[in-house]
Formats: structure tokens, sequence, C-alpha cells
């Protein structure tokens, strides 16, 4: 003897801007996701997602994009410029400069000697200028990489942003699964 188990269909009906929509269920998972309150679910996985990308932009965008320079400069040392090559470094938030060339440079930053190097890392406090300075002998190429420290406050935003739509999202999914 075999058993036969049959969906179960119910015809549901849905206002929307005032226009009626019928909609088939299936008892089960179409029943469940029938009785969720659509916009509360659609706001807070807005919400998650927006902070799920908000981090992501933290992490990887936002070091690179330093106001006024993008992710760094590139410099050369010739005898079109003497072989000398300055650039003020201004920093909104914690700077992180790493100086890097093909042969050695003799670094200046604010007018004061810092060494003779081919890489040198330099942070810069906020709110505060830097005017960095390279001398050479030599035809001499390199690269400025500059990074910046995320805020603590846009870390938060983005933090709370997704814990609150991770939050709403489970709440609603459990609250409707259980009635």
């Amino acid at each position: 003897m075999s058993t036969r188990t049959s969906n179960t269909r119910r015809l549901k009906t849905y206002r929307i801007s005032d226009r009626l929509y019928k909609i088939e269920t299936n008892v089960g998972v179409g029943l469940i996701l029938s009785k969720i309150q659509i916009p509360y679910l659609v706001l807070f996985l807005l919400l998650f997602f927006s902070g799920l990308t908000y981090i992501l932009y933290l992490q990887f965008m936002f070091p690179k994009l330093v106001p006024g320079y993008g992710g760094g400069e590139r410099f050369y040392l010739n005898e079109f410029n003497q072989y000398t090559f300055q650039i003020p470094w201004t920093a909104y938030t914690r700077l992180h400069l790493s100086i890097q060339a093909n042969d050695t440079i003799t670094l200046y930053v604010n007018s004061e000697y810092i060494c003779e190097c081919a890489h040198y890392d330099l942070t810069i406090k906020p709110g505060e200028e830097a005017l960095v300075m390279l001398r050479s002998e030599s035809p001499v190429t390199g690269l400025f990489t500059a990074r910046q420290e995320i805020p603590l406050e846009r870390q938060l935003l983005a933090f709370t942003l997704l814990i609150i739509g991770l939050i709403g999202t489970m709440k609603s999914l459990r609250k409707n699964i259980e009635t």
C-alpha cells in the first residue's frame, strides 16, 4: 500500500498600491513566505546589504582614496628638475605614506633631513601637513603610496547598519515562521 501526499494549494489576495494580486501558494515554504510582512523584510534586507557593502567599501576602497592624491603619486628626479622633487601632503585622517625609489634618494620632511634611502614609511597625523622633498645625484623614478586610516565613526556606522539589518531580518523571519 502506498501513501501519497498532495500539496494543499491556497489562493491568497494581496493589496499593493490599490491593486489586488492573487497568489497561489503551496503549504510549506510558500505559506510561510506569504505570511511575512514584506515591507519590513525588504527594509531590513536593504539595511543588511547596505551595511555589508559599506564595510567592503571601507576595507578595500576608502584607504586608497586619499583626497587630492588618489592612491599615490609618481615622481621623477632628472636633470630637468635638477634632481629635486617636492610635494605637500595634507592628512584629513591618519595618513600612511610609503616612498619607494629605484635608487638612493635624500629625503627631507618639512625641511628636516630624514635619511638617504630607497624606501621609507612615514605617518602623518590627522589635520597636519608635511612637505616632502627628495634629492638625488642621478636620475631616479619612484612612487609615493598613500593609505588613509578608516575613521572609527564610519566603521561604527557600517557595523550598525549590518547588525540592525541582520537582527531585523532574523526576527521578521522567525516571527512569521512561528505563527
